[in-house]
């Protein structure tokens, strides 16, 4: 034990799996069970609660800027835990499913190749086309098609300053891949880009990966992502939902997550497969909650890992506080009912 992490011990701060966090990461993981089991089987419309995804803008103007903070802390903290290699700050897929839910022996770095992997292969996505990356984070997925695929055209839209800092300084500055004949990035939010900026039928695949948490008119964003999908172009959507209705995850003012992604919402599983006003549904899978609960468990490791070199000149005791409630927090949401309860979906589809 360094004596950091002993000063963090002495201010009530208890380390990545030291007997005192891991109790209270017990009781919280006991306190959503109980909430999934209180839900379970729950099918009412997000309508009966008082919710759409039907109505309002793509994301609350008031609510949307503040939702982007999370995504624009220190960097040097995303550097202490991300994985090395495309610093993807989504679901890493360690092969657990609902069926066999043991988790592979591999490391962060390919677990998350391997959820890349997944994604390119459930939007059939092939060599030559011109793919957005809607929402690309640091731009993992961005990385992965331009380094798998040498004829692939990939535009990025993501408005976090941060996120987007790096991918100008460390990978459009320093990868071969991202040369500007076929890397294109938009630092601002997609519902404020112009029609005149994208043009129409421009699209072959649309890719989002932690996007629709963000999104508050579902139905808005696939009218919008229509239009600029090619005629039998295809869509694929990746984001966290419960397996069932749980209304207090509907707004997330309502839950312990609103501190974290203020506006946000989590949707049942089935919520997303209802928007087929502007694109046909093609298909959709529940990924278990246990791969998301591993990427975190990762994550809060190398965390403390770094703690020496990022408390107190990076970050402060408050934040070292706040980061490490939001790993456990999160961590207990997934692990629940082997991850059958809480885990991510994805979706297809079609443009017809």
């Amino acid at each position: 034990m360094t004596d950091t992490i002993k000063q963090l011990a002495e201010q009530g701060i208890h380390c990545f799996e030291s007997e005192k966090l891991l109790k209270f990461e017990k009781q919280m993981e006991r306190f959503f069970r109980r909430e999934y089991e209180r839900w379970q089987g729950n099918n009412e419309s997000v309508e009966s609660y008082g919710i759409s995804s039907f109505k309002g803008e793509i994301a609350k103007k008031e609510t949307r800027e503040v939702s982007v903070d999370h995504y624009d802390e220190e960097y040097r903290v995303y550097l202490a835990f991300l994985d090395t290699q495309h610093m993807a700050y989504t679901m890493a897929y360690y092969g657990a499913t609902d069926e066999s839910p043991e988790l592979d022996d591999i490391t962060l770095e390919q677990a998350q190749i391997n959820k890349y992997k997944l994604l390119a292969e459930r939007a059939d996505i092939q060599d030559g086309q011109t793919v957005l990356d809607l929402g690309c984070g640091f731009g993992g997925l961005s990385k992965y098609l331009l380094n798998t695929f040498p004829d692939i055209h990939v535009v990025g839209i993501n408005p976090s300053e941060v996120q987007t800092r790096h991918i100008k300084n460390q990978l459009i500055a320093k990868e071969e891949s991202f040369d500007d004949t076929r890397f294109k990035l938009f630092t601002e939010f997609f519902d404020d880009i112009e029609s005149d900026v994208i043009e129409d039928n421009y699209f072959d695949r649309v890719i989002s990966i932690g996007l629709l948490e963000h999104v508050t008119n579902i139905d808005l964003l696939q009218k919008k992502i229509s239009r600029i999908l090619k005629t039998g172009g295809k869509c694929l959507h990746h984001c966290i939902v419960s397996l069932d209705t749980i209304p207090n995850y509907l707004n997330s003012e309502e839950s312990q997550m609103g501190h974290y992604y203020p506006g946000a919402h989590i949707w049942p599983f089935s919520e997303p497969k209802r928007h087929t006003t502007h694109l046909e549904y093609s298909n959709s899978w529940f990924v278990n909650g246990l791969n998301y609960w591993k990427t975190l468990d990762e994550w809060h490791k190398r965390f403390w890992l770094t703690i020496d070199q990022l408390y107190p000149e990076c970050i402060s005791l408050e934040e070292v506080e706040d980061w490490n409630k939001y790993f456990s927090l999160c961590k207990t949401m997934f692990s629940p009912n082997n991850g059958k309860s809480y885990g991510n979906g994805q979706y297809l589809f079609i443009k017809k």
